[in-house]
């Protein structure tokens, strides 16, 4: 192959010609568009150092595909120089922070001992306090990565196959208690999607345990220019929805209607400020909300934060989670499991393996956080592990993963938990039939009370559509459940859950009169 400064004279128009496409692309930060221009330029010019530090850059930012950079960072590092030129095509050297992104495709690929030595030569080079601190969290993960790619935890993932899957990126799973459909977000092209927009679709669970083929969900809920799934209740009859108005990122809420979820409302407090809010949980007992933003008060990049349910029913202000949680990295999709204690969110900080990973606390009566920990490998990577979400029993979850081996792009996966200890919690899944024909009155819902404290734990509104329910409770606890339609009682029960019960499924069905409003119950675990 030619040197550059031999090319012919038609190769280096179209040399010069993909360079100015590749770059500009780059600018915007559109690596995967900006890759076959590069990829072409060095067809006509595979020595330049500058156009082989190029393709490596848009690898290490496309999803999945950063361990494909190393070969060509390699190549990049035969010749660099200390002054660089971004924008000219004659430029054939590559500048010096090749090392740092080649520290970041090797902890990708596994190579431990090689990225920790491209991150020292590259910090050499630095002399700005806090660059050098990035650095230095750079090599901690990749000895971090070393150390619990040595001792797996015994998870076993499963990748959610092409029904869900595609090459493009997919992400956030969010999946109710009776786990019967997955919700998910996808940038796959569509007829009307050419430029990458991000679309709410959703898959159902077959009954040989494989999905369905994923469709788009309700339009009300892809009504922005980009639209993300953020979190669903256990009963399936809230969803959380991200969305771009083409200013900022915004979070909204939806509740089913007669045959679709609602147009999705600003769930009100100071969530939606003018900076970036992303990513939500609520509490099982809906008082408290989680979310992430980049707002000025936290610690550094994007923070989780909560706000409290007033008397009133809305939303307090919002306010930090603190350092325990917190880093100065970023911190990303929080998820609070129904025990109300168990919490999960990912972090870039942390003792992390490289990019986000997944880690989990608990929350103290004290309303303190114990120290996150890592979930460990291989349920973390030196990828990003994102979006994870436990089941009610404990025993799986369901997360976003851009590690190489999937289908290309962010993947969905199921988690099979490593010796989980299952939750102690009593889960009631039924459904209230109407009987002579009738349909389900709108005013329909079951109160879950404390009958020692006399609290109010949870209200739970069946699915119009089906009558379906579920109820989950904590273990240790008497409570009443008092089925109600516009405050009036039509059947009611006591359900005892001992302090050392495990996990339990309790089913049955109810058969309600709409003339007499009266119900009768069937114990469909007998």
């Amino acid at each position: 192959m030619l040197m550059h400064g031999g090319l012919k004279a038609q190769d280096k128009g179209s040399y010069s010609k993909d360079f100015s496409s590749g770059n500009t692309l780059l600018a915007e930060k559109k690596y995967a568009k900006a890759l076959p221009f590069f990829l072409s330029a060095c067809k006509s010019d595979s020595s330049s150092a500058n156009i082989n530090y190029k393709i490596g850059i848009c690898y290490i930012g496309i999803a999945g595909k950063k361990d494909q950079a190393v070969p060509y960072l390699e190549r990049a590092l035969k010749n660099i120089t200390p002054s660089y030129n971004a924008n000219n095509a004659q430029q054939t050297s590559a500048p010096r922070n090749t090392y740092y992104y080649l520290g970041i495709a090797y902890n990708s690929a596994n190579k431990f001992g090689e990225a920790i030595n491209s991150f020292k030569t590259f910090r050499s080079f630095v002399v700005n306090k806090d660059s050098l601190a990035e650095v230095d969290h750079h090599i901690e993960q990749c000895d971090n990565a070393r150390m619990f790619i040595m001792a797996p935890n015994g998870a076993r993932l499963f990748n959610l196959g092409d029904s869900v899957n595609s090459t493009y990126n997919d992400w956030n799973p969010l999946v109710a208690a009776d786990e019967a459909s997955v919700i998910f977000t996808s940038d796959r092209p569509m007829s009307n999607n050419s430029d990458g927009h991000s679309y709410i679709y959703i898959s159902t669970r077959k009954s040989d345990t494989t999905w369905s083929t994923a469709h788009l969900l309700d339009k009300t809920l892809n009504g922005m220019i980009d639209n993300s799934s953020s979190f669903i209740t256990p009963d399936g009859q809230q969803i959380f929805v991200n969305g771009n108005n083409g200013k900022t990122n915004l979070v909204l809420t939806s509740f089913p209607g007669e045959s679709n979820w609602d147009v999705p409302q600003d769930p009100g407090g100071d969530i939606n400020n003018p900076e970036t809010a992303t990513n939500v949980c609520v509490s099982p007992d809906g008082n408290t909300l989680y979310f992430v933003s980049n707002r000025p008060g936290g610690f550094g990049g994007k923070d989780i934060w909560r706000c409290v349910k007033l008397p009133n029913g809305k939303w307090s202000l919002a306010v930090n989670l603190g350092s325990t949680i917190n880093t100065p990295y970023n911190e990303e999709t929080p998820f609070m499991h129904v025990d109300g204690k168990t919490f999960f969110f990912s972090s870039e900080g942390h003792t992390g393996l490289g990019g986000y990973d997944v880690f989990f606390t608990q929350l103290l009566d004290d309303g303190k956080w114990v120290e996150p920990f890592n979930l460990g490998y291989p349920i973390n990577s030196p990828d990003n592990e994102t979006h994870f979400s436990l089941n009610t029993d404990g025993k799986h979850a369901y997360y976003s993963s851009d590690r190489p081996s999937g289908n290309g792009g962010v993947d969905v996966y199921e988690i099979f938990m490593p010796t989980s200890g299952e939750k102690p919690l009593t889960v009631i899944k039924g459904q209230i039939q109407i009987s002579e024909g009738g349909n389900m009155p709108d005013g329909v819902h079951i109160v879950a009370t404390d009958n020692a404290s006399g609290e109010n734990v949870g209200d739970f509104k069946p699915v119009k559509s089906t009558g379906d329910y579920t109820i989950i409770v904590p273990p240790g606890k008497s409570y009443t459940l008092s089925y109600q339609n516009d405050g009036k009682e039509f059947y009611t029960e006591v359900i005892e859950v001992p302090s050392d019960a495990g996990y339990k499924e309790i089913r049955k069905a109810l058969t309600l009169s709409p003339l007499t409003m009266k119900a009768t119950a069937t114990d469909l675990n007998k």
